[in-house]
């Protein structure tokens, strides 16, 4: 159904809160930073721990803004990097305690730093240009291959964020790059009224050509896509039967709503995911 997505958010159908998708892009990138920092403190500096902050910070964002935009891919992507600066900071901070610790031990001087002051001796250590040539070297190769690894997630967010307002729009969109339901090319009828006794839990709900889509849960027994208030595909909830998706053909377009492996509860149009929420 298109690219990773494991997010609890409305696309199109919340204001985007730019404050705390910044928080929440803040605050998973630094697993991105976690990574960067426990790998560089076993010898190894990989552009891996770039990649998985990228690829956080942008779903916190959406998470934590409750909207998917293109606005919040380049603040997100940017604050991981920040982050990554930071990470990079802490371990430069880290080899000076070290070096400090092994020269005490060693008799070489006779004081030591706590790793706080090592903190604020990394400007006066990056003063030496040898010391600083190589560590800023890291820094770089660590910030592009990190570019490089997570732009491809960027380029496929973006796209599939202008796909989807080209159909809010009501304009032509490409088609996602999936296989195409095998489903009625006529307008489906509805089931039965939307209308029910029992107890409903809504887990998702968009508009889309002028039309109320929701996708329900109704009395722990089925999950119901609804079509401007009836209801057009059932699906019978049964333990471990997951991924599953419901298909309507109706007024030219395929609806379709669903839980998938990565994506949650989902509702998408013409094989383009609208709006998702992770459901548990």
């Amino acid at each position: 159904m298109g690219f990773l997505m494991n997010t609890e958010q409305r696309i199109n159908s919340e204001s985007e809160n730019v404050f705390a998708g910044i928080v929440g892009a803040f605050l998973l990138s630094l697993v991105g930073g976690l990574a960067f920092f426990l790998l560089y403190t076993i010898g190894i500096i990989s552009s891996i721990s770039g990649l998985i902050g990228v690829i956080l910070a942008i779903k916190g964002y959406q998470w934590f803004a409750k909207k998917e935009s293109i606005k919040g891919i380049i603040i997100a992507s940017v604050i991981a990097l920040l982050v990554l600066v930071l990470a990079w900071y802490l371990c430069l901070g880290k080899d000076i305690y070290d070096a400090y610790q092994t020269w005490y031990k060693n008799g070489e001087i006779d004081f030591t730093l706590t790793y706080p002051e090592s903190l604020r001796a990394v400007p006066v250590f990056m003063q030496e240009p040898e010391i600083a040539r190589e560590y800023i070297k890291d820094l770089i190769l660590c910030l592009v291959f990190a570019l490089i690894g997570s732009i491809g997630t960027i380029i496929t967010s973006i796209i599939n964020i202008k796909r989807r307002n080209a159909l809010l729009s009501g304009e032509a969109a490409e088609p996602a790059a999936t296989e195409p339901a095998e489903i009625s090319q006529e307008s489906a009828l509805p089931i039965r009224s939307a209308h029910t006794d029992e107890k409903v839990r809504e887990y998702l709900k968009t508009s889309v050509f002028g039309h109320e889509v929701v996708f329900r849960k109704v009395a722990k027994k089925k999950d119901e896509l609804l079509i401007d208030g009836m209801v057009y595909a059932e699906h019978e909830l049964k333990k471990i039967e997951f991924p599953y998706e419901m298909h309507v053909f109706f007024d030219g377009h395929v609806f379709e709503a669903g839980y998938g492996n990565g994506l949650g509860s989902y509702i998408s149009v013409d094989h383009t995911v609208m709006c998702k929420k992770f459901r548990w």
